[in-house]
């Protein structure tokens, strides 16, 4: 783990356009700011306030009016890596989890990377009704970008998706092996020292967080996510993060809260010494 950055870039990025179950995750960013701003942020794990000392700029490079994916990337690329060359910890709050690769681009063109994907979905497919730049070819376009990957929670996939597993050998724990144990963890081991992380909230089981664009059953739980994380950050360089399809409404702010409180432990994390 290298030392902290010097400030924490959350960056808001609105962005939907593929999302083929429910539409709202556009939404998500600007809800989560807002709990944000309303929420008490100690944080009982952490024994402290993970955002207390710690410099931080909310950055809104662009509204949902972008629809062309290509344009949505290179905007926020450019951000995370101005945030990244000035010695900034970018966040990323989505919209779909497109949103993803403009971030994780700026952070592989500095250097090798690992990206570790939180997630209940592969998201490998080459492209998804006839778009490669869906949501659900986010990790596909991801492996393009020659990164070593981790998917964690995985319990959907395509038979397209299942091949490329196998021939390629990529690392994937399904969801029960994380409830199973911790074997899993040493995976942790085969990555580049320094790492993207990106949450995908249907990720979580969905009793939980039901206010997902594609919720699947049978996710695993917070308390196990948070021990794999701080594993995760003690033992590689995350050097930047999203979390993302959150479909925030009425009756369902548990997982708003959620979010917010997944933000404030990777700041937290990223910023041990702060507070």
């Amino acid at each position: 783990m290298s030392d902290a950055p010097a400030n924490l870039g959350i960056v808001a990025l609105p962005f939907e356009v593929s999302t083929s179950f429910r539409k709202g995750t556009s939404q998500g960013p600007e809800a989560i700011l807002e709990e944000f701003d309303r929420l008490d942020h100690f944080d009982f794990r952490l024994g402290r306030d993970p955002f207390r000392g710690v410099p931080r700029t909310i950055v809104k490079p662009h509204g949902p009016e972008i629809i062309d994916p290509r344009i949505e990337q290179a905007v926020a690329g450019r951000v995370a890596g101005e945030l990244l060359d000035n010695g900034g910890f970018p966040i990323s709050l989505g919209g779909e989890h497109t949103v993803s690769l403009g971030p994780v681009r700026a952070a592989r063109t500095r250097g090798e990377l690992g990206v570790v994907q939180l997630d209940a979905h592969s998201d490998l497919r080459d492209a998804y009704e006839g778009n490669p730049l869906s949501h659900a070819c986010v990790m596909r376009r991801v492996l393009d970008m020659d990164c070593r990957t981790l998917g964690l929670g995985i319990r959907s996939m395509c038979r397209e998706e299942a091949d490329l597993i196998a021939r390629r050998g990529l690392d994937v724990v399904p969801a029960r092996e994380i409830t199973a144990g911790r074997d899993w963890w040493r995976l942790v081991d085969g990555l580049p020292e320094r790492v993207y992380l990106t949450v995908d909230l249907d990720y979580f089981d969905p009793a939980d967080v039901p206010a997902v664009g594609t919720p699947e059953p049978g996710g695993p739980a917070w308390d196990e996510t948070l021990a794999f994380l701080e594993h995760l950050f003690s033992t590689k360089n995350v050097v930047a993060a999203d979390i993302v399809e959150l479909m925030p409404g009425p009756g369902d702010e548990s997982s708003l809260r959620l979010a917010v409180r997944l933000l404030g432990f990777i700041t937290g994390l990223r910023f041990p010494r702060a507070g």
